[in-house]
Formats: structure tokens, sequence, C-alpha cells
């Protein structure tokens, strides 16, 4: 696999598993379907001549600490590749994000990138005292960017769009429904949609099969996708709805995250079926 297509292929396993986020009150639930302590692995797959390789895997932890005085959710999100591939392409990054612990809303976030010898550092303050977002970006070798973005009704960070997803509830769309949702993405605020594809099974390469829900994410132009419904997400049709597929389609071939192993979950997992 060639360097810069490993990169991109990095940046988006990492993009795509903490990009999802819908808002609108009628279709979220006013609980949390996760708990502090839950973690989850998945395995960070790429399609290179009609054969999926692992190359790293992807954890996330959710748990709640004191934060500026105040009870919070802390998000951690560490994506690496094996170390048999930090010889072709070293991959460590880290996302983490402080939320409110009864809104949800984003207080404090980062991500910290590190792909073979580019490093980046990205920081997001929200203050809703002044309805403002700052913005912190320091890429290497490049000059410091500072700015400031309003703060939009239901805005989220990456990560914790990744956990706001769950709560909504799935059995309340029609197939074919479409759903905008609002995310902060390096220097901007996109509005975008899901669509839900209905209900479908998915097995994992370890041999368990799960009852989900199913949904395509429109993306935009990108330099590793085209504009469109390319990206396809299965969630769990339980309480938890915990990400068990993620795939799409790039503009040099495929790559997918699945669901390896969870801890912790508030629920039961009713929607495994082996």
């Amino acid at each position: 696999m060639q360097e810069n297509q490993v990169s991109k292929y990095w940046l988006l396993l990492m993009f795509f598993l903490v990009f999802f986020s819908p808002f609108g009150a009628t279709a979220q639930s006013a609980d949390f379907p996760f708990k502090s302590g839950e973690y989850a692995r998945y395995g960070a797959y790429y399609n290179w001549h009609f054969v999926w390789i692992q190359s790293g895997d992807v954890e996330f932890t959710a748990d709640t600490i004191p934060y500026k005085e105040q009870k919070s959710w802390h998000l951690k999100a560490i994506g690496k590749t094996f170390k048999a591939y930090d010889v072709l392409y070293t991959v460590r990054d880290t996302f983490e994000t402080y939320c409110n612990y009864n809104t949800f809303r984003p207080v404090y976030s980062r991500r910290v990138l590190n792909h073979a010898k580019d490093h980046s550092l990205h920081q997001y303050g929200f203050d809703y005292s002044t309805g403002k977002i700052s913005v912190r970006i320091k890429q290497e070798k490049k000059p410091v960017f500072q700015s400031t973005l309003p703060v939009q009704e239901n805005t989220y960070d990456l990560l914790a769009t990744a956990y706001n997803f769950r709560k909504f509830d799935f059995s309340k769309l029609f197939v074919g429904q479409k759903v905008p949702y609002r995310m902060l993405v390096d220097r901007q605020v996109d509005n975008l949609y899901f669509r839900y594809l209905g209900k479908e099974n998915v097995k994992t390469r370890n041999g368990k099969e799960f009852r989900c829900h199913k949904v395509s994410v429109y993306l935009l132009q990108g330099d590793f996708f085209r504009e469109g419904e390319y990206m396809k997400v299965w969630f769990t049709d339980d309480k938890n709805h915990l990400p068990v597929q993620v795939e799409t389609e790039i503009l040099v071939g495929t790559v997918k995250a699945l669901l390896l192993e969870t801890k912790s979950l508030k629920y039961p997992l009713t929607s495994q079926i082996k």
C-alpha cells in the first residue's frame, strides 16, 4: 500500500468512526444509551486488491469525571497502526472531548494527529455564555490558525457526535427518510444529513451476528471520497445503538471498521443473534 493511500485511509477511518450526530428533539431520547466505563474496540480494515487487510484498531472509552468543577463526560478515542505496519506508515491519533454531564453539550475538545512525520493539534473551546467556539489548530511547519465560530444549536465536535448519535430512536424513522445533522470539523460547522435504510443483519469477522439499523451518510467532496451517500453504518437494534460496522467507498478502494470487543455496556446486547 502506498504511503499517501495509507495516510488517506487512516484519516478517513478516524473521521467516519466519529462522524455522526443528528439533531431534532422529536427523535432524541432523554436517556443516554451508554454509561461511565463503557469500552469498545474496532478493527480497521482496508480493501487492497480484493483482500481485506487489518492494519490497526481504534478504541473508544466513556467515563464521568470532574472537569472545571462540573460533573462531565470524558470521551476518548485512540487509533493506531499495528507495529508490523509502523515500518510502512505509523499512526497514533487521539481524540478527546469533555461534555456537560446533563446536557451533553461539548465544553472542550482536542485532536492530536500523528501520521508518520506529520503532526497536528486541534483544540476547540465552547463558550455558551458568549455563543462562540474558539478554534486553535497547529499543523506541522505551518503558522498557528486561531479563529472563532458561532455556537449554533446542537453543534457537536467529532467525538461527541459519535456518542450523541446513539441517542437517536431509529424505530421512529421510515425507510428512505432523511435526517439532518450538524457537525464541527476542522475550521467550520457543516449541515449534512443521513438516510435511514431499514434493518439488516451484520456478521463480524469474529463470527458474531447482530440485528442492526442501517443508514447511509451524505458526504461532501473530499480528498478521498466523492460527494454523495457513499458511507454506510450499522447500529445494533437494541437500547445500546452501538455501531457494529462502518463502510465507505473512497477513491482508492473501500475502508471498513468492524466491532471486535466491548465492555461495560449499559444494556444487554439483545440484538446479538449468535
